[in-house]
């Protein structure tokens, strides 16, 4: 074996270490264990890194921690997308109140509802490189946290 082989050598059979999508799912999902054994399940049947994140989207999905939505979406699917998230609870202000523009964007509309959480919580998004946002509420401690291991893994979680 020559020395570039060695070097960028890969061997199928050893799997990356996917824990960062374990501790993720369980912040998202505070620690649910009926989502974390399903997650180890489909995991146990990946390949790759990607499909491992994908299907931790779509299991997040599933139990209603996520929510995808179209990234041009109308200002009453947006509202409507987020009241069906399991965390919902944590946004605690009332959303009629603020000035959300029906022609501005799902961007502008996370903005500006984080900005009046005041750091409490964040509605954030998962990338999984597509049109659509995948959804989260989390509260500020749990956002610091996954959004920093995603990133420490090639991955994206944004507050909005």
């Amino acid at each position: 074996m020559g020395l570039f082989e060695r070097l960028f050598k890969t061997d199928k059979n050893e799997k990356k270490d996917l824990s960062y999508i374990y501790k993720i799912t369980e912040l998202i999902t505070n620690n649910n264990s009926g989502i974390i054994n399903a997650l180890k399940e489909n995991i146990m049947k990946s390949d790759s890194d990607d499909d491992c994140w994908l299907g931790m989207v779509d299991l997040l999905d599933e139990e209603g921690y996520a929510f995808g939505i179209d990234y041009k979406c109308e200002l009453e699917d947006f509202l409507w997308a987020l009241k069906q998230l399991k965390t919902y609870s944590l946004i605690d202000i009332n959303l009629s109140s603020l000035n959300l523009i029906e022609n501005e964007n799902v961007e502008s509309w996370g903005e500006e509802i984080n900005t009046a959480l005041g750091g409490r919580a964040y509605i954030c998004m998962i990338d999984i490189d597509s049109d659509s946002y995948e959804l989260i509420i989390v509260n500020a401690d749990v956002y610091e946290k996954i959004s920093h291991i995603a990133e420490s893994n090639g991955h994206t979680i944004d507050d909005l």
